[in-house]
């Protein structure tokens, strides 16, 4: 199936399909938390060399920052930090809200701890003072293009850090004797700007991972018809049983596994009695249906013993057995002819019997190194198929391997 496509519209970015909301968030839900990691040891020891504008925009607050920076927040962080990292198999248990979570919390105290500052008694309310906002904005930087929240939860983050900075103004400020309003909208804009790029950067995010889910399903897919296809090449579309060259292929490896273990390996040639015939009398449909029933009934027998058979050729089936002996597959041969004859197919033009019926040659042996293949053993197969079918048809003969040598 296709991945959906992306909800249109803003502010909201959501998949159609909430299976692919679910598998975008746990697909990137690792990366985000090691990201988190590494950026927020980054973003600590950033936060910490503001205290160079503590001392150059107030000094009279230094020690508060140093306090309220390298003790309280610092602690904090690290201690964040550290759990995340120690429970980290956690996390990646719980949703991706608790990551978020976690990112929101650390930016909101970082914006609070500049507001301990802001609101100090002995800071000082001089010009300069007012550029110490600026401090919000790499707050803000932080929670939406650094950590990237997802946006939903940067555009919350981001109110909550303007509202803060906006308390701080209006109780700082009552009366407009510094640049208020242009730092107001300074921090405002770099908000808005920062915001927006956290939208693109999310909705890129997104469309790489439709991109990637797009491509691994067109990926499933073209395999599933490569098999499909080999499966066809392989199999004879009349009766489902292997085609010839399946045939041919199963018999050299068998033939190769059989020299290479010592083991037996043996050959059914099955042909189907009368079967021009009953193509003749019943027509070619119900010709098509008797030699699909027949495939079956012996597929049904072969596979009990980890055989494969195969449309030889016309009205005639063959049997690859892996490590039978010769008595083993004489067994399985004798149990196939009585399963075809049992399907009781009627056959009106038979001589032999009023069912359909088949004659079944056997053949056998173990590989050496100096036989050169698997024809002898289909010759022997062959032979044993003749005999059987000369000797009065719906039987089962086996030529032994001095008998085709002396014929």
């Amino acid at each position: 199936m296709i991945p959906s496509t992306m909800t249109r519209g803003l502010p909201r970015l959501q998949f159609d399909s909430p299976q692919d909301e679910r598998l975008f968030d746990k697909g990137s839900q690792a990366a985000r938390l090691r990201y988190f990691m590494i950026s927020g040891w980054v973003s600590l020891l950033t936060y910490n060399g503001f205290l160079v504008v503590d001392w150059l925009v107030s000094p009279d607050v230094f020690a508060l920052g140093v306090l309220v920076r390298l003790v309280v927040f610092t602690s904090f962080g690290m201690a964040t930090m550290l759990i995340a990292q120690i429970y980290r198999h956690v996390l990646l248990a719980l949703p991706s809200a608790a990551t978020e979570g976690a990112i929101m919390v650390t930016g909101i105290m970082a914006a609070l701890s500049v507001a301990v500052v802001l609101t100090s008694p002995n800071m000082g309310h001089s010009e300069w003072t007012v550029f110490y906002h600026g401090g919000f904005v790499p707050v803000i930087i932080y929670g939406t293009v650094v950590q990237r929240l997802r946006f939903r939860l940067a555009a919350m983050f981001t109110g909550a850090i303007l509202m803060i900075h906006w308390f701080c103004m209006a109780l700082a400020y009552r009366e407009a004797t510094a640049p208020v309003v242009p730092m107001l909208l300074f921090v405002s804009s770099v908000a808005i700007y920062t915001l927006v790029i956290n939208y693109r950067l999310e909705y890129e995010e997104r469309q790489q991972f439709l991109r990637q889910q797009r491509g691994r399903v067109l990926r499933d897919q073209l395999d599933r018809s490569r098999i499909e296809l080999e499966k066809a090449a392989r199999c004879d579309p009349l009766t489902g049983v292997a085609n010839r060259r399946a045939f041919d292929q199963a018999m050299q490896e068998a033939w190769a596994q059989a020299r290479q273990q010592g083991s037996h390996l043996a050959l059914l040639l099955v042909d189907v009695d009368h079967f021009k015939a009953y193509n003749d009398f019943y027509g070619h449909p119900s010709g098509d249906q008797c030699l699909h029933v027949v495939a079956q009934v012996l597929q049904a027998v072969a596979s009990q013993h980890g055989g494969l058979v195969a449309r030889w050729g016309g009205e005639e089936f063959a049997v690859v057995l892996p490590a039978q002996s010769l008595a083993q597959a004489q067994d399985v041969a004798a149990r196939a002819r009585q399963a075809i004859q049992a399907a009781n197919l009627r056959h009106e033009r038979s001589t032999t019997a009023a069912t359909v019926t088949a004659s079944l040659g056997v053949a056998a042996m173990t590989p050496t190194t100096s036989d050169e293949g698997w024809a002898g053993l289909l010759a022997q197969a062959d032979a044993a198929l003749y005999e059987a079918k000369r000797t009065g048809r719906n039987r089962v003969s086996v030529l032994h391997r001095s008998q085709a040598m002396a014929e």
